[in-house]
């Protein structure tokens, strides 16, 4: 499970939303992000990731700290991130916190929701993972 996190994170630094594609659950995701919500993958993807991912170069996105719990099908993840990216006008150094809620189909974890805040990184901050 914290396999699926992991692989969510890379694909999107990568840029793949194909592979996202196959993480997400499809109409059933909720994504919140600090004060925003999207509710299924079309809308996060055309709405939110897509465009965003089209401002930002030199992109890193890393989880770390991730502690998961398993109960049946369903799965829960707490974790931190560092985001730090290139943008039109400026630079993105962020630190945050999130969770997630995934749900077993077959072999595989989708990720249902995840709720995720940030905050400009400090000097203490742990560097990027």
């Amino acid at each position: 499970m914290i396999q699926a996190i992991q692989a969510l994170f890379a694909a999107a630094e990568r840029g793949d939303l194909a592979a996202l594609d196959s993480i997400y659950a499809g109409d059933s995701l909720l994504v919140i992000e600090g004060s925003g919500i999207n509710r299924g993958w079309t809308d996060y993807r055309d709405n939110h990731l897509a465009p965003e991912l089209k401002e930002f170069s030199n992109f890193r996105y890393r989880p770390f700290e991730i502690e998961a719990r398993v109960s049946g099908n369903l799965a829960w993840a707490t974790f931190r991130y560092a985001l730090s990216a290139d943008l039109p006008n400026g630079k993105a150094d962020v630190v945050g916190r999130g969770t997630a809620i995934l749900e077993r189909r077959g072999a595989r974890w989708v990720v249902r929701l995840t709720h995720t805040a940030s905050r400009a990184r400090r000097p203490s901050d742990p560097p990027m993972p």
